[in-house]
């Protein structure tokens, strides 16, 4: 595929979903998750595996988010950080990544 047929079939996406476009914009420009630190945090460390960001990544952020910063259980990053490890997996199963979001918030 040439570099004039993926712009095509890029455009043609961003089209047909303008709300993609503008999350990646936001994601670009470090504005994403309405500029919460706990949420960036958890965000950064399940990016750091390697996963797709848009299929996994993401979804799975607004998982912790609606479960976990809707209800106010967390609203800091130390109260993050306290979270029992067995409870965050059922939103992220790897556990590095929440060692690494624990880690971070601990040192904020």
């Amino acid at each position: 595929m040439g570099i004039e047929e993926l712009k095509r079939l890029l455009d043609e996406v961003l089209a047909s979903m303008p709300e993609l476009r503008e999350l990646g914009d936001r994601c670009l420009s470090s504005r994403r998750w309405g500029g919460s630190a706990v949420l960036m945090v958890v965000d950064a460390a399940f990016t750091s595996i390697g996963m797709s960001y848009f299929r996994s990544v993401v979804p799975a952020v607004i998982r912790f988010k609606e479960l976990f910063v809707d209800t106010r259980r967390v609203s800091s990053l130390r109260e993050m950080a306290s979270l029992d490890l067995d409870e965050l997996r059922s939103v992220w199963r790897n556990r590095r990544s929440w060692e690494v979001a624990r880690n971070v918030a601990l040192r904020l």
